[in-house]
């Protein structure tokens, strides 16, 4: 009779509990260092430290921003992200996380994880995405919309488990997002200027009571430690080789997986195509080496479908398995009546696309997003799409089931190792200059000592 337990629903005992006493509560934090801004500049975000009892909750800040356009011009495939180049946070002068093309990355991540659904809606209001399309809104010449950003894709956003960010630290946090050129922010049909107002955080508090925070305080004996995701980028050049090895740089204790993204090089810093197209390139088979070790230990086949590159890249999602997973990779739905008016299909009957499987898009120009008003008698768009999705990742984790542990990580140690790229290329796609950014995605611990320096303190 021992081992014998009752169902969950005849718990009566097991019920939630009153939280300790404490408060919620919105402030705005303006931008620090400007009130209006341009290509390439910095805007530079602080928020305060020093607020008794008082932690910043990363997963509902946002970044609220007015952007206006001399002509008009389309959003990218991710929206207003692709406003931002580089995001950088620190604290005291130490560095929490730096990480280059951020636009890029928050562009496949988006892509690997939003849906159709998503897109046409919340991503809409926020972000100017459209669920039909493989680009973001248009932005009538000399008009104007405000935009608000979700923190995504940094480390204090993505703690494991959740934690709010204790805003008590001796020093400020200081968050500078540096703003892509006009070229590559937004496709216009002539060169378009923008600029930035309103620009404030958005931020959700909460507010301990002495007492609460006192127990806290106990609990931790003045040390907070907290373990999240960071997100570190490098990158290559192939001007057409068959082959490329790539040293990458990625020096971590725990390296979870690795996104890699190839752009060609003749739809960069050109207004008139969108930054965003992601290209296969050729791309035959890849592996990577760290000292030499094959990860995966036979190389990754990428053929004209793309399944296998697929396959691998879920793995390291831990969603292979995972038959709800949302996608826009084959991105485009049939429109029924106006979009954004009435009701919209989205069962991908028809992709708005020039091909099915834009994913493995050998030479994508990143001219047109194409347009699915009519379709010719095959069913394919009136206006064919030259936007590609490629996009493939390699997993290093070894006991996390599903990535859902709270309790263990187990990424691949890379410290004073050397991490390559091993890719081989061939066709006629394979000629074209390409640029390639490597995302690690690895694990970090942050931790407040408030007994001792009383800031932030990273370890990779």
């Amino acid at each position: 009779m021992a081992d014998e337990v009752f169902s969950e629903s005849l718990a009566y005992n097991d019920v939630k509990r009153r939280a300790v006493a404490s408060r919620s509560f919105r402030t705005k934090l303006p931008s620090s260092n400007s009130t209006s801004f341009t290509q390439n500049q910095t805007i530079v975000i602080r928020l305060p430290g020093n607020l008794a009892g008082q932690y910043y909750d990363f997963s509902s800040m946002y970044l609220k921003l007015k952007a206006t356009a001399t002509t008009a011009c389309n959003l990218d495939r991710n929206g207003a992200y692709n406003f931002i180049q580089r995001l950088q946070i620190s604290q005291a002068g130490s560095q929490i996380c730096d990480i280059n093309n951020y636009n890029t990355l928050v562009c496949a991540m988006m892509d690997h994880q939003a849906s159709h659904g998503w897109k046409a809606s919340s991503g809409a209001n926020l972000l100017g995405l459209r669920g039909d399309s493989l680009s973001g809104v248009a932005i009538g010449a000399a008009g104007s919309r405000t935009f608000c950003l979700p923190m995504v894709c940094n480390p204090l956003a993505n703690t494991t488990p959740h934690r709010l960010i204790p805003a008590f630290s001796l020093s400020d946090i200081e968050i500078r997002f540096t703003l892509n050129s006009n070229a590559n922010a937004v496709q216009a049909a002539v060169a378009t200027e923008l600029s930035y107002t309103e620009v404030e955080m958005v931020c959700m508090m909460t507010e301990l009571s002495p007492g609460a925070q006192a127990m806290v305080d106990q609990n931790t004996g003045g040390v907070y430690s907290i373990l999240a995701n960071s997100f570190m980028n490098s990158t290559a050049t192939r001007v057409g080789e068959n082959s490329i090895t790539a040293s990458l740089g990625f020096s971590v204790s725990s390296l979870e997986r690795i996104l890699v993204i190839n752009r060609l090089n003749l739809s960069l810093n050109v207004q008139a195509r969108y930054e965003q197209s992601r290209a296969r390139s050729g791309l035959t088979q890849y592996s990577f080496l760290i000292n030499s070790e094959i990860y995966p230990q036979r190389p990754v086949e990428v053929d004209d479908h793309g399944a296998e590159a697929w396959a691998e890249l879920l793995i390291s999602d831990h969603s292979l398995v995972d038959f709800q997973k949302a996608s826009v990779i084959n991105a485009g739905f049939t429109p029924v009546g106006t979009v954004f008016v009435g009701t919209s299909d989205l069962t991908g009957n028809a992709p708005n696309i020039a091909k099915a499987e834009p994913y493995v898009a050998g030479k994508p120009t990143g001219l047109s997003p194409g347009a699915a008003a009519a379709f010719d008698a095959a069913g394919a768009p009136a206006t064919a799409s030259s936007i590609g999705t490629f996009m493939i990742g390699c997993d290093f984790e070894s006991m996390v089931a599903n990535g859902k542990s709270h309790r263990i990580y187990s990424g691949v140690s890379t410290l004073a190792s050397n991490v390559q790229f091993r890719g081989t290329y061939s066709g006629a796609d394979a000629a074209d200059a390409s640029s390639l950014d490597f995302f690690a995605i690895y694990t970090i611990r942050m931790t407040l000592n408030t007994r001792g320096l009383g800031i932030y303190e990273v370890s990779v």
